[in-house]
Order: C-alpha cells, then sequence, then structure tokens
C-alpha cells in the first residue's frame, strides 16, 4: 500500500472481509469475484495468489502459522507481510524491514541504497540488532510512522526526534544551512 491512501485502503478492506468473512469464503470465490473486490488498489494481478491463500488456510483450518518460515511458505506471503503479522498480530518478535526502513537506515549509516538493499545481510543484521526484545510491536509501529512521515524521500528533518546531525541527509542539511548563513 505504499502509494494508496489509507481511506482508500480501509473502504477496499471492509469490503474484503465482508465479502470473504472466512478462509474457505475466499478460496471458493471465483477469480472475477476477488478482482472486482482488490481492482481499486491495482492488485487485480494478485487475486490468484489471494484464492490459493484462502484455499490454504482453509486446508490449515483457519489456523494461521506462526513461524517465518511457515508463513513465507504461505501463497503471496513474503518476509515483510510475515514479519508484520508476527510482531503486530502473533505478538511475536520480528524485525520488520520496508522501502522506508532501508532509506532510514541507510542514512543512518551513510550507505548507498536501491531496490534489493533490503535484502543485504548487514541491513538486515543492522535492523535486527536495533529492534528490540520488548515492546517489539510499539518500536515497529513507531519505525513503520516515523519513516512515513518524518524520514519520506523529502524528510522533515527538523522534526527528526533522532536529531538532524545523526543521518546523512541531516548531516548534509547542516552543512548547506551553514555555508548559507556564512554567504
Amino acid at each position: 500500500m505504499q502509494r494508496t491512501r489509507v481511506s482508500s485502503v480501509v473502504v477496499v478492506y471492509n469490503r474484503f472481509v465482508r465479502r470473504f468473512p472466512t478462509p474457505a469464503h475466499l478460496g471458493q470465490s471465483s477469480l472475477e469475484d476477488i478482482k472486482n473486490v482488490i481492482y481499486p488498489l491495482g492488485l487485480a494481478w494478485r487475486a490468484p495468489l489471494l484464492k490459493k491463500l484462502g484455499q490454504k488456510l482453509d486446508d490449515l483450518d483457519g489456523q494461521i502459522p506462526l513461524t517465518l518460515d511457515e508463513l513465507t511458505d504461505l501463497p503471496g506471503v513474503g518476509s515483510y507481510v510475515a514479519s508484520a503479522w508476527l510482531s503486530f498480530h502473533a505478538n511475536t518478535n520480528s524485525t520488520i524491514i520496508d522501502a522506508n526502513v532501508v532509506r532510514w537506515l541507510c542514512r543512518m549509516v551513510d550507505r548507498p541504497y536501491d531496490g534489493e538493499t533490503r535484502r543485504k545481510k548487514w541491513l538486515v543484521k543492522f535492523a535486527e540488532i536495533l529492534t528490540p526484545e520488548k515492546r517489539n510491536r510499539d518500536y515497529n509501529f513507531a519505525v513503520l510512522d516515523f519513516t512515513m512521515q518524518i524520514c519520506t524521500k523529502k524528510p522533515t528533518c527538523s522534526m527528526c526526534p533522532i536529531g538532524v546531525g545523526f543521518c546523512t541527509h541531516g548531516r548534509n542539511m547542516l552543512t548547506c544551512n551553514k555555508g548559507e548563513t556564512k554567504g
């Protein structure tokens, strides 16, 4: 939902859970029906995965697995979704890494990043080290909020609770501002 407004997602989510209240309902629905519900989000291409996911969860009697490996074996579930589910819904310690978190961590250590950086061992290890064992869920919510609201592509460094001097972008901003005041 990277470029989708929350209000749009909520409407589709509510329609989705009303139309498919159980995994069995989802797994037994037609692809066309699933596509029609998720179409407003531009995710119609995911309909076959959602149908397979419904079938698999129905086979598991609706019991969602509780390990990262088991979750990522489910159709359409990658490491991000599995980690988020574990942290937010299963109250299990889990490290969440999305594109926004990658950008923040790389700014903190002055490293370049691209679409594949989230898979780099050094970044995963760094994120794991920063993720606390206690209040893991709160930390993950805070990091996701922080990287969506403050440490964005065009960050609001002046509002950063960590401090502008603690990341590449902030240090560059401080250097530029010093140059402007001297000139």
